[in-house]
């Protein structure tokens, strides 16, 4: 099911929701990047920033192999913590829209 819109992967990832959180430990997630810009082509990766409980190496990697398989893209995770720049965290926040 390859997401084509801002709509569309906003509802995608509320449906998801339990199986992000119950199989990956997905706390919160956020969309950033062309597609929170509204700015999608058909090369466009889906950027998402993800709050997770115990972020391992294993869940992450799952998590990003499990959503580019679903959505038919590629997907850049970010996760988020304390170590981030604020310069970066500041430049995600301004077009982050949260699901």
């Amino acid at each position: 099911m390859k997401v084509e819109s801002k709509q569309d992967l906003i509802e995608k990832l509320a449906q998801l929701k339990p199986v992000l959180s119950n199989d990956f430990g997905v706390l919160q997630i956020g969309i950033f990047g062309s597609f929170a810009k509204d700015k999608i082509s058909s090369e466009s990766d889906i950027d998402l920033l993800v709050e997770m409980k115990n972020p391992d190496f294993d869940s992450l990697v799952g998590l990003k192999i499990y959503l580019e398989q679903l959505f038919e893209r590629n997907v850049d995770l970010i996760r988020k913590r304390k170590q981030i720049k604020p310069s970066f965290l500041n430049r995600i926040q301004k077009d982050l829209i949260n699901v």
